[in-house]
Parts: C-alpha cells; sequence; structure tokens
C-alpha cells in the first residue's frame, strides 16, 4: 500500500526509510495526503485491494461497485453542469436558503458551499434521486473537497513519476556536489530504489531530490 493510500502505508514508509529512535506513534500529521485518507471513503481505497485477496465477498463487491460508479458519474455531473444566474436558478437557490450567484459557474461551486446537504442536492438535480444515500454523501463530500483533492492528486501523479525514476544500486552519490555528507551517509545506506523513497528519506529536501535527479541524468546520458 503506498502513502496516498492507506496510513498503514506511511506507517511503513516511515519505519523502513527514516527510522525511529523511539516508540513510533501513527500521526495523521505524518501523511502528506491526509486529505484522501479519510474515513469516509475508506472503501474506494481499500475494497477492491480486498475483493483482490479474497477478503471481500462478490456480493459486498457488487454494491460496492454500484456505489463507485454512482459516485464517479456524479462529481462528473457537478464539474461539467453549468448553473447560469437566469431567474429561475435565482429563485432555486432562494428557496433552500443559499445565496444568489452573480455570474454562470459550474453546479460543483455551488454544492462545495458547506452550508449545502444532500436534500438541497437533491432539490438542485432531481436526477441524483437514483442514487443511494452512501453515494449521495460521497458526493457531497468530493465536491466540498473539490479544490484540495484536486491539488493532491496532482501531487499523487508527480509522485508516480518519482517511482518509475529508479536509481541504480550502485549509483555514487559522492559524486554530486551539492548534497551534505549527512545526506549522502543516509542515502549510501539505505540505497532507495526510486526517487519518491529517497524523498522520504529524512533530511532529503526538494533541492537534494533535484541534484540526485539531475544526477542520475546525466549519468543516463553517459
Amino acid at each position: 500500500l503506498r502513502r496516498d493510500e492507506a496510513y498503514i502505508g506511511v506507517l511503513i514508509d516511515d519505519l523502513v526509510l527514516k527510522g525511529t529512535k523511539e516508540p513510533y506513534r501513527m500521526f495523521t500529521s505524518r501523511s502528506e495526503f491526509r486529505l484522501l485518507l479519510r474515513e469516509d471513503n475508506a472503501d474506494l481505497r481499500l475494497l477492491e485491494k480486498g475483493f483482490a485477496l479474497g477478503l471481500v465477498e462478490q456480493k459486498q463487491y457488487d454494491a460496492f461497485r454500484k456505489k463507485k460508479q454512482e459516485v464517479q458519474e456524479g462529481v462528473a455531473y457537478l464539474k461539467s453542469t453549468g448553473f447560469s444566474n437566469a431567474k429561475e436558478n435565482i429563485e432555486k437557490l432562494a428557496q433552500i436558503g443559499e445565496e444568489k450567484i452573480v455570474e454562470k459557474t459550474k453546479l460543483i461551486n455551488i454544492v462545495s458551499r458547506s452550508t449545502f446537504t444532500q436534500e438541497k442536492l437533491l432539490f438542485l438535480v432531481p436526477e441524483f434521486a437514483q442514487y443511494s444515500k452512501k453515494a449521495l454523501e460521497q458526493v457531497l463530500i468530493q465536491a466540498k473537497y473539490n479544490h484540495y483533492i484536486a491539488k493532491q492528486l496532482g501531487q499523487i501523479e508527480k509522485m508516480k513519476k518519482q517511482l518509475t525514476e529508479k536509481i541504480p544500486k550502485d549509483f555514487d552519490y559522492k559524486s554530486l556536489s551539492g548534497l551534505s555528507n549527512e545526506v549522502v551517509e543516509k542515502l549510501e545506506k539505505i540505497r532507495p530504489e526510486n526517487l519518491f523513497f529517497a524523498s522520504n528519506i529524512s533530511g532529503v529536501t526538494p533541492a537534494a531530490l533535484d541534484i540526485i535527479a539531475i544526477g542520475l541524468h546525466l549519468k543516463r546520458k553517459k
């Protein structure tokens, strides 16, 4: 499990790569992707893996697949559908106690308001009545955190690219100018297999990662 998939992924990474001199405690603050590691989306993150391992029954898995599809459809609809400042729309917002809009926007920007509820969502988009209550709950949550979720998903894509940037086992860190002796010592001891694992080593800064990446690039060119 990766750091963006489960807290146990964070725990394993921390213990293996960073080490500890005292008992380790799994704080949510240790995860850079904690916005994605929520209690409400545990099934969306982990249930398919459980099914692949034979830990989840087919009936439960089928119900999950239906919910997942509804959530994806619902969020996609909110992101793609516009909501104008026409008179009838202003009246709809007034009916549910929501402030009017002054210009056309996407539905997701309205649903993301902290005052929005499932009842208001169904009033504005009656087509969502076909979805289960649990799916609607997840659609609402993802709408409210839309901006921040998108930002973290972008960070995850960057992380996945780093995972593919392999570091040879015999890579000479001492040949890189700009790395401190402490960082070089840690890198030579741990020998991370890629840039992502290197980034999780205590003391390895973004600047140090850039130096390693440039060193890898020059090594490939040679």
